[in-house]
């Protein structure tokens, strides 16, 4: 089905944001084929962004808190919503309020039970877990001091 009018875009990107909020980039992304006029779609998402119903920095927000909820750390997240079309600047000053050496921790806690092998190799596996998952090396190293031996 091709949306040939702006009400017919606007009311599909409306039944978009009523499921989850989206960034702009993927409003773009999933209607780009099915739409006539790239001008109409620009100018439905300008009126949505002016009237605050599409917003990157509630998307950001949203996908931050869905993403920590799963353990993933800041540079993954970070990835995540740039691939999302969210401004830096919007994504630095929402990571900057975390301290994510303590959901580190969380993550390890959960992978280990608490406790830290003793051999060297699963240690570094354990850290390379957490870097996978978006930790930076001192987040991580702060995440294995806070766990007794």
């Amino acid at each position: 089905m091709v949306l040939d009018n702006p009400k017919v875009i606007r009311l599909k990107i409306m039944d978009y944001l009523s499921r989850r909020e989206h960034s702009a980039k993927e409003i773009r992304r999933k209607l780009s084929s099915r739409i006539e006029s790239s001008d109409d779609l620009e100018v439905e998402i300008k009126k949505l962004e002016d009237e605050g119903l599409l917003s990157d920095e509630r998307f950001a927000e949203s996908y931050m808190h869905s993403r920590k909820r799963k353990g993933f750390g800041p540079l993954r997240i970070k990835n995540e919503l740039r691939e999302r079309g969210v401004n830096d600047s919007i994504v630095q000053n929402l990571l900057h309020s975390e301290d994510w050496s303590l959901l580190a921790h969380a993550s390890l806690v959960k992978k280990t039970g608490g406790l830290l092998p003793d051999e060297r190799d699963k240690t570094i596996k354990l850290k390379r877990f957490l870097n996978y998952r978006g930790f930076d090396f001192s987040d991580i190293d702060k995440a294995f001091s806070l766990i007794k031996k």
